[in-house]
């Protein structure tokens, strides 16, 4: 665990709430050295702490903050959506969860935080360090295009990546075969970014191999109309093949004559 005065192995953290990311939180932190009580299921009564971490669902945040704030000298939560009314500060791991996760989950993740005051803040910070997280700050102001962002991240995913193997099980391929397919698009959309990893009929203009696609996609073809329509937007922030190509013809078209 890195130190701060903020945060040190003595320090007390009852995790509210046993859901998905409660149980993985209060495991990493436990193994982090820190004094971990929780995590705390609805009947539990709130015990004394330095810090409550409130793991509930948005709804519930305000009421919980209230139960929780004599017991507690900092609150904060782990949404990435709701402001800070209720709480100190907030800690939102960039990550999917299912609940069975190792600690290791966290490790070189992104984590957002923000806090009400310096010190909060610098309680956040430390908990994503101590957790192997990445911190960064999102601020109130912003927490809208973060989440929505997180949703297009991850949630929207697997909305396409369902449609895609719904539809790949009609010609008799598996999941299994589109997943290298998919890991690749990803690894290439990290090192250069959406516009320039963009391949298939849109990115050549391809019009006719995209009307028989469209035809085929049955119940899938709003979808498919929607994510076209993004694709040209996409497409066409695209730097083009032929540009530098052009310029050198230009300059060697224009170079003076030589002896």
């Amino acid at each position: 665990m890195h130190s701060s005065p903020a945060l040190t192995p003595d320090t007390t953290i009852a995790i509210v709430g046993a859901g998905r990311l409660g149980g993985v939180l209060a495991r990493e932190l436990r193994a982090a050295g820190l004094g971990v009580l929780g995590p705390l299921r609805r009947d539990d009564r709130m015990p004394d702490a330095d810090i409550a971490l409130l793991c509930v669902p948005d709804s519930a945040i305000a009421a919980v903050a209230f139960a929780a704030r004599p017991h507690a000298r900092l609150l904060a939560h782990v949404s990435g959506a709701t402001p800070l009314a209720d709480v100190d500060f907030s800690l939102h791991p960039l990550q999917t969860f299912t609940g069975k996760e190792t600690p290791e989950v966290f490790r070189g993740i992104g984590a957002a935080v923000d806090g009400r005051t310096p010190e909060a803040l610098e309680v956040a910070e430390a908990l994503a360090r101590a957790l192997g997280a990445n911190p960064f700050r999102v601020d109130d102001a912003h927490r809208a295009e973060y989440h929505a962002a997180a949703s297009f991240a991850s949630n929207f995913v697997l909305t396409v990546l369902d449609a895609a193997e719904q539809l790949a099980k009609d010609a008799g391929v598996d999941r299994a075969h589109l997943a290298p397919l998919v890991r690749q698009t990803v690894d290439n959309w990290v090192a250069r970014g959406a516009a320039s990893a963009l391949t298939g009929p849109i990115a050549r203009g391809d019009e006719a191999t995209v009307a028989r696609q469209r035809a085929a996609s049955a119940d899938y073809r709003d979808l498919f109309d929607a994510l076209a329509a993004a694709t040209r937007a996409v497409a066409g922030r695209a730097p083009r093949a032929d540009a530098t190509h052009t310029t050198a013809e230009h300059a060697a078209t224009t170079e003076e004559p030589r002896a």
